[in-house]
């Protein structure tokens, strides 16, 4: 049994000056996945370019990619070149790679709230900096009426249906979904986390024949709670087929994915396949 309940350690700078490649930095060619995660961050932001114009490096063999100023990240953007450089094997880690796509799409180095928060969250990871960057939440809307988690309809979806190390690069994708059913905006009550942490949003559940692993996302900004009237919020849990303790890596075998919003859990579960 393996519990993960942290905010996603990803850090991630977009340097519009053009700084020199890290060292050990190797150019790559995007994965056929690639496009896939660009169309969703395309749909996401409504912004419209073509794949073709990133320049891909990776720097092997690395956790993370030091910054002038003694701090490290995960992966960066530069608007030179627009490149996108990724740390270690980060370029399987589709909520970082999408994170530097809408970037690429924006052609900024900030973090807009509007876009990264807002918009595309659920889409790209925005933790840490991003949150401080993107300045103050908005205020709720007043006439919104307080619920609890149980309110939502919760739905999970696993695409694609038939996961295998030669499909999409061995990368698949659990689209969680909560979605108010009610004519009305409503903000939702999330249980206390329990620790000193934020409650938990979205999570998903994996059961194996002989294992149970579940993940916990923190609710860290006030907009995952707040929901306009008959909306719907999407988590995308990313996965890449492989042995490892990462969040990302599944094993081959089959499971029952399950995935939840504010431990309120979905009626449809997915019996999956993994293949090798």
């Amino acid at each position: 049994m393996r519990r993960l309940f942290l905010a996603l350690p990803l850090l991630t700078a977009c340097d519009a000056t053009g700084p020199l490649l890290p060292p050990g930095a190797k150019r790559f060619v995007a994965p056929a996945v690639y496009q896939q995660w660009w169309d969703l961050t395309e749909q996401c932001s409504g912004l419209s370019a073509n794949l073709s114009d990133v320049i891909w490096y990776r720097v092997p063999g690395t956790a993370d990619i030091p910054l002038g100023d003694g701090s490290s990240v995960n992966g960066r953007w530069d608007a030179v070149g627009n490149r996108i450089i990724l740390a270690g094997d980060s370029q399987f880690a589709g909520d970082l790679v999408r994170h530097e796509m809408l970037h690429a799409l924006l052609q900024s180095a900030g973090h807009p709230r509007s876009a990264f928060i807002g918009r595309c969250s659920g889409t790209v990871v925005c933790t840490k900096q991003c949150i401080t960057d993107g300045g103050p939440a908005p205020r709720p809307d007043p006439s919104a009426q307080l619920v609890s988690p149980s309110a939502l309809q919760i739905g999970v979806e696993v695409t694609p249906s038939v996961p295998g190390s030669a499909v999409n690069n061995g990368t698949f994708m659990m689209f969680v979904t909560a979605q108010n059913t009610a004519a009305n905006p409503v903000i939702v009550q999330l249980a206390p986390s329990g620790d000193a942490g934020p409650s938990a949003s979205f999570s998903y559940q994996i059961v194996g024949s002989s294992s149970i692993t579940w993940y916990d996302m923190r609710a860290e900004v006030p907009e995952v709670t707040r929901f306009a009237a008959f909306e719907a919020k999407r988590f995308i849990f990313d996965f890449h087929i492989g042995a490892g303790d990462l969040r990302y890596n599944q094993s081959p075998g089959t499971f029952q994915f399950n995935g939840a919003y504010g431990g309120v859990w979905a009626q449809n579960p997915q019996t999956v396949i993994v293949s090798p």
